[in-house]
C-alpha cells in the first residue's frame, strides 16, 4: 500500500515521498521481468486456460510482465514483437533486474538448433527426462564436458543436454544474424508438415504468420505477430499477379479489398518461386498459383491481395542482435 504524503517542501519533500513509496510496493510487483521456463508456453487471450491461444513463448524467452489477474497466478506479458497476452504464472519465472542481470551472466547462453530435442536429469540420453526442448528455445548452459552441455534453468533446476542439441547462442547468432533468401528457404523447408495450430508459433504447431515469424527469427529477424501486422512491414512488390517480381522469401497477403481500397489481411504465405509459395493451412505445405499444377490453390488465388519484401531490419521488424 502506497502513503499518501502531501509534498509541501519542494524537492526534499518529493524525494521522501518517492522513498516511502518505493520501500511500502510490494516485492513480487517489482519483479517486472519474467522468463519463459517450459518448452513452449501459451499465451492467451485472457487469464485462464479455456481462453483462445493467441501466441506461443519459448523457453528462455524475456518477456516484460504488466499486471496480475486479481485472484489468480496469471500475468499479463509483453513479448519481444510487443505482442501482448496472458501466461499461467507456472510457465514463466519472475525476476527483478538485478536477479536478470546475475542469470545472464551465469554462464554460456545456449540456442537448441535440434527441432525437437531434450533436457536430461544426467549427463547420459538414458536418463530420466526433465523437459522436452524444440527449436529456438535458449538454455543457460554452466558447463560443457563428455558430450553434453549442463544447464540451469530460470527455475532452479539443472539439467544436461547433448551438445548435438545446442550451440553457443552468440557463435549462432553470428551465423544468422540477416536473412537470406538461401537460408530462409532451407528453413522454410525444414517446417513442413508440421500440424496447424491456431496461435502456433513453434514446431510444436504453426499458424500463418507463426509460419512466416519462425522463418525469419530463425535467421535472426523478428516480424510482428500477425498477418494483418506483417502486411505492413518492407516494400510493397506487386498487387497484379504478376509472379515474375517475386523473390524467395517474399510474402505474399490474402484476404479482401474493401470497396474504400483498403485491405482486410486474414492469411500470409512465404514464395517459394516458381509460382508456387508455402503457408500454414491444415498444416504447412507448398501451394501453387499455376492452375496445371497438382498444388494449385484456386481458394487463395482468388483472394490475393499483394505481396511484400521485407529487406530491412526497420519498423516494427527487429533485429535479435539488438534484443535480449
Amino acid at each position: 500500500m502506497k502513503n499518501n504524503i502531501r509534498v509541501i517542501v519542494g524537492m526534499l519533500g518529493i524525494f521522501a515521498s518517492l522513498q516511502i513509496q518505493a520501500q511500502t510496493i510490494p516485492h513480487e510487483m517489482i519483479k517486472s521481468i519474467g522468463i519463459i521456463t517450459v518448452s513452449v508456453g501459451n499465451i492467451r487471450s485472457e487469464p485462464a486456460q479455456s481462453a483462445e491461444l493467441s501466441t506461443q513463448a519459448l523457453l528462455g524467452t524475456t518477456v516484460k510482465i504488466l499486471e496480475k489477474a486479481v485472484g489468480k497466478n496469471w500475468y499479463k506479458i509483453q513479448m519481444l514483437d510487443e505482442y501482448q497476452g496472458w501466461i499461467d504464472g507456472g510457465a514463466m519465472v519472475r525476476m527483478d533486474s538485478v536477479e536478470y542481470s546475475t542469470f545472464k551472466k551465469m554462464g554460456t547462453e545456449l540456442m537448441v538448433t535440434s527441432y525437437l530435442g531434450y533436457l536430461h536429469v544426467k549427463s547420459t540420453e538414458k536418463s530420466e527426462i526433465l523437459s522436452d526442448l524444440v527449436f529456438q528455445n535458449r538454455l543457460m548452459g554452466i558447463k560443457s564436458e563428455n558430450g553434453f552441455w549442463r544447464v540451469k534453468l530460470p527455475n532452479g533446476d539443472i539439467g544436461y543436454v547433448s551438445n548435438k542439441v545446442v550451440e553457443p547462442y552468440s557463435l549462432w547468432l553470428k551465423k544468422n544474424s540477416e536473412p537470406t533468401q538461401n537460408k530462409m528457404l532451407k528453413t522454410a523447408h525444414d517446417l513442413l508438415g508440421i500440424p496447424y495450430l491456431w496461435g502456433g508459433t513453434s514446431v510444436k504447431g504453426l499458424d500463418c504468420s507463426g509460419f512466416t515469424k519462425m522463418i525469419f527469427q530463425a535467421n535472426g529477424w523478428v516480424l510482428p505477430r500477425d498477418a494483418s501486422q506483417q502486411a505492413r512491414e518492407g516494400n510493397w512488390v506487386d498487387s497484379t499477379k504478376k509472379w515474375e517480381k517475386l523473390f524467395p522469401g517474399d510474402l505474399l497477403f490474402f484476404g479482401e479489398k474493401r470497396s474504400n481500397g483498403t485491405y482486410k489481411v486474414v492469411h500470409v504465405g512465404f514464395w517459394e518461386g516458381n509460382q508456387t509459395y508455402l503457408h500454414a493451412s491444415e498444416k504447412t505445405r507448398r501451394a501453387s498459383m499455376n492452375p496445371h499444377s497438382k498444388d494449385f490453390d484456386a481458394y487463395n488465388l482468388n483472394r490475393y491481395l499483394f505481396t511484400r519484401r521485407i529487406n530491412k531490419a526497420e519498423n516494427k521488424v527487429k533485429s535479435l542482435i539488438k534484443l535480449p
